[in-house]
């Protein structure tokens, strides 16, 4: 929600997200809404939110791929051990270990990616 008037504070203070237009708008506006446009150039603020956000949604699904194709890779033998007779070859331990050291980085490395990284 927008808003620069007096008309517009009650639905600025009811909205999940309100904006209140720096330049021409009122100082009731501008207490009631959430964040404060300076330059009242609301299409630069919100195309930049959209780039972020996709930023944000396509580093997660990479990470999301990576960490679906790394599980089958890490729990295969683990499974299969007691088919085969074999012992088990990692305790609960060491699985908490490898998947904290092989998921843990680079999921906290993720967001910080740029948009075109790989």
């Amino acid at each position: 929600m927008t808003g620069d008037g007096v008309n517009d504070a009650p639905a600025l203070k009811q909205a999940i997200s309100a904006w209140a237009m720096g330049k021409g708008g009122t100082d009731v506006a501008r207490e009631a809404a959430h964040m404060t446009l300076l330059d009242n150039n609301f299409r630069h603020h919100s195309s930049r939110a959209v780039r972020e956000g996709r930023r944000i949604f396509d580093n997660m699904r990479k990470f999301v791929r990576y960490t679906m194709t790394a599980i089958p890779a890490r729990s295969g033998p683990i499974f299969l051990a007691p088919f085969l007779g074999l012992p088990i070859p990692l305790l609960p331990i060491h699985i908490l270990w490898i998947n904290l050291v092989t998921d843990g980085l680079p999921g906290s490395h993720s967001p910080r990616r740029p948009r075109n990284a790989t």
